[in-house]
């Protein structure tokens, strides 16, 4: 595949995703699982042709861990990764660490959905009791715009952080490169939300499997097509399980 290119990539099935846990900002490793299915995204983009010549990841451990393995598999020069806080998972605040079977009992279903999946749903603020209680350290950069752990995004929020890496990421696609962008469910909800100007209703549909390559191709000064295509189509029956799960 010539030309410049888009390619999105969630990290793979962090300890917390396999627990069913809002993991936020607490900052976990990948399963073995998590591994197996970065390994595949990068077998994937090998036989695309589309292994990376830039790749932006978000710092924290779960899409680190992944990025590794990509790098080792594909041969990347590591003078080619950038991390970038910008990418980090959207901080849950008061549902840190909190089942996802727990937190839907506390919301009701439309306060669930609400805060889960809507641009200005939040989950509110960590209590000290609360904080107390992580089942792990949160991921903390000094000097980010990230936010103090636990004190909770909105979705919007995070698009609003997103939104001036977009800025450098396209102008390296605008010149021919193939751009990978390693990120979360949530960090990357907001980044297609900027790339595609999704509306509301399409930002509350949107649901990224892990370690699915989601790949947008650079045409007549656009990405095409709008929403991108996967690579493989089992991420189809992996989008309909998370959806029927309460979303990313």
């Amino acid at each position: 595949m010539g030309g410049g290119a888009l390619v999105l990539l969630r990290h793979g099935e962090s300890e917390f995703n396999a627990a069913g846990v809002f993991t936020g900002l607490l900052d976990v490793d990948v399963t073995e699982r998590g591994r197996e299915q970065a390994a595949l995204g990068a077998r994937l983009l090998e036989a695309a042709g589309l292994a990376p010549e830039r790749t932006w990841t978000s710092p924290m451990r779960r899409a680190a861990a992944t990025t590794e393995i990509l790098a080792r598999e594909l041969g990347l020069d590591p003078a080619t990764v950038t991390p970038s806080w910008r990418l980090a998972e959207r901080d849950y605040g008061s549902l840190t660490g909190v089942a996802k079977a727990e937190a839907r009992e506390r919301l009701g279903p439309e306060g669930y959905i609400a805060m889960r999946r809507t641009l200005e749903g939040s989950p509110g603020p960590v209590t000290e009791e609360q904080r107390a209680a992580w089942p792990a350290a949160p991921y903390v950069e000094e000097g980010s715009g990230l936010p103090t752990p636990g004190a909770g995004e909105t979705l919007l929020e995070v698009m609003d952080r997103v939104a001036p890496l977009w800025t450098e990421i396209r102008a390296e696609i605008e010149a021919g490169r193939r751009v990978l962008v390693v990120g979360h469910g949530n960090s990357l909800r907001a980044l297609c939300a900027v790339v595609d100007c999704l509306s509301p209703e399409e930002v509350q549909e949107l649901n990224i499997p892990p370690g699915h390559p989601l790949v947008y191709a650079w045409s007549d000064g656009g990405l095409l097509p709008r929403g991108g295509r996967y690579l493989d189509e089992g991420a189809h029956a992996e989008v309909e399980r998370i959806a029927a799960e309460g979303g990313t």
